[in-house]
C-alpha cells in the first residue's frame, strides 16, 4: 500500500475513535435522561384543602393523598415538582413539562390543552367579603337606630305630626279650649300630641276633636297613620335585617357594581369575564383575602374549599364567606393533550373511589355532601 494511502487510512481511524470518544458522554447522558423520565413529574400548588404543605414541609391534602394512591394502583414512580402559581401550573402542562397535575378544575378552555381524568371532587366559587362587626347583638342595632337614613324617617314623623297638629289645632282652637287652647304653641303642642297618640292606635282619650272640620281631620289622619306605621314597620325592619347582610355583596348579583378580584387563569376569574364582570387578578389567594382587609376591594371570588381553608387558617374574623356557591364544576387530575397516562390512570382512580376508605378521606377533608 503506498504511503499517503497509509497515511490516510491512520487519520481516518483516529478521526473515528475521536468521534466514539465524544459521543460516549453523550450516549450516557441520554441513557440518564431517559431513566429519569422512568419517574413521572407530578406538578404541584398551594390550594388547600386539595393540596398543601404541612409545618415539616411535606405535600398534603385530599388531591395528594388520591395521587399516591393512583401511583401505588398504577406501580408507578413519581417526583412531585412545586409551582407557584396557578398559572405556572398550567402553563407547564401546555409545554409538556409534567405529567400529571394532582388537582385543576374541569373548563372548556383548558379542554384546548389538556386532557382530565375521572373527576373526583364536585366545587364551585364563592365570595369572600369583610367580616361582620364582631361586637354585641343590641349594639349593632342601636347603629342601625341611629343610622342617618333611620334618623330622616323620624324627622318626617315629626313634620308629619307638626302638620296634624296644626290643622287640628285650627279647628278645635275655639270649639274646644279646655283641650287643644291655652295659646298658639300649648295649643300645637296639644294637637302634636293628640296626632302621636292617635297614629300609635294608643287612643288615651285625653284629646278628641269636637268639630265638623277637626273630625275631618282626624279621619284623614287615621287612614294615613295606618299607611305610615306599615311603612314605618317595614323601614325599621328591613334596616335591621340589611344590617346583618354583608355590606355592599349579599351575592353574585351585587358583583357587578363592587371592586371585585379573583385568581388569575381561575375557573372563577373566567366566570366573571364571560359576564362582562371587571375582576382584579391576583397570583395567590392570600393576596386577594389580604386586600379585603385592606379593603382594596370589596369581593374575592374563589373555590369555596380553599376559600373556607384559608378563612379558618390565616383570617379568622377578618373575612367571612358568604353561604351562596355558584359556578359549579367538576375537580380533575390533568394531564398535556393526548398523554398515554390517561387511561391507566383512570382504571386507577376508578378503583380507588370504588372503595369505602376513599370516602373517609373525603370526609377527612372536605366534609360530608361533596
Amino acid at each position: 500500500m503506498p504511503r499517503n494511502h497509509k497515511i490516510a487510512l491512520v487519520r481516518a481511524l483516529g478521526t473515528v475513535a475521536l468521534c466514539i470518544l465524544f459521543l460516549l458522554p453523550v450516549n450516557a447522558l441520554a441513557q440518564d435522561d431517559r431513566a429519569a423520565t422512568d419517574k413521572l413529574l407530578v406538578g404541584a400548588v398551594f390550594a388547600p384543602p386539595a393540596s398543601m404543605k404541612s409545618a415539616d414541609g411535606k405535600w398534603e391534602g385530599l388531591a395528594i393523598e388520591l395521587w399516591r394512591r393512583v401511583a401505588q394502583e398504577m406501580g408507578v414512580q413519581y417526583e412531585l415538582r412545586e409551582y407557584s402559581s396557578f398559572g405556572e401550573i398550567t402553563d407547564a402542562v401546555k409545554k409538556n413539562e409534567v405529567d400529571v397535575i394532582t388537582a385543576v378544575a374541569v373548563t372548556k378552555q383548558r379542554e384546548l390543552f389538556m386532557d382530565f381524568s375521572n373527576p373526583y371532587l364536585r366545587s364551585g366559587s364563592a365570595i369572600a367579603v369583610a367580616a361582620e362587626s364582631t361586637g354585641p347583638s343590641w349594639l349593632r342595632i342601636v347603629e342601625h337606630l341611629v343610622s342617618l337614613d333611620f334618623l330622616k324617617v323620624i324627622c318626617v314623623l315629626i313634620l308629619l305630626w307638626l302638620t296634624a297638629g296644626a290643622f287640628v289645632w285650627l279647628f278645635e282652637r275655639s270649639r274646644n279650649p279646655a283641650m287643644f287652647g291655652g295659646g298658639k304653641v300649648k295649643g300645637i303642642g296639644q294637637g302634636i300630641w293628640w296626632a302621636a297618640v292617635t297614629m300609635t292606635t294608643v287612643g288615651y282619650g285625653d284629646k278628641a276633636p269636637k268639630s265638623l272640620g277637626g273630625r275631618m281631620v282626624a279621619l284623614v289622619w287615621m287612614l294615613v297613620s295606618i299607611i305610615l306605621i306599615a311603612s314605618f314597620t317595614a323601614t325599621i325592619t328591613t334596616s335591621l335585617t340589611v344590617g346583618q347582610l354583608s355590606g355592599k355583596v349579599r351575592g353574585p348579583r351585587d358583583l357587578p357594581t363592587v371592586r371585585v378580584g379573583s385568581v388569575a387563569e381561575s375557573a372563577s376569574l373566567s366566570f366573571l369575564s364571560e359576564r362582562g364582570i371587571a375582576a382584579l387578578p391576583f397570583v395567590h389567594e392570600r393576596d386577594g383575602l389580604q386586600a379585603i382587609v385592606e379593603n382594596k376591594i370589596d369581593a374575592f371570588v374563589h373555590n369555596e374549599l380553599v376559600l373556607k381553608y384559608l378563612l379558618r387558617t390565616e383570617f379568622p374574623a377578618r373575612v367571612q364567606v358568604l353561604p351562596e356557591t355558584f359556578d359549579h364544576y367538576y375537580v380533575s387530575m390533568g394531564m398535556p393533550s393526548g398523554s398515554p397516562l390517561r387511561e391507566p390512570l383512570n382504571r386507577a382512580l376508578l378503583e380507588i373511589m370504588s372503595r369505602d376508605d376513599w370516602l373517609r378521606l373525603l370526609e377527612s377533608y372536605v366534609g360530608s355532601g361533596h
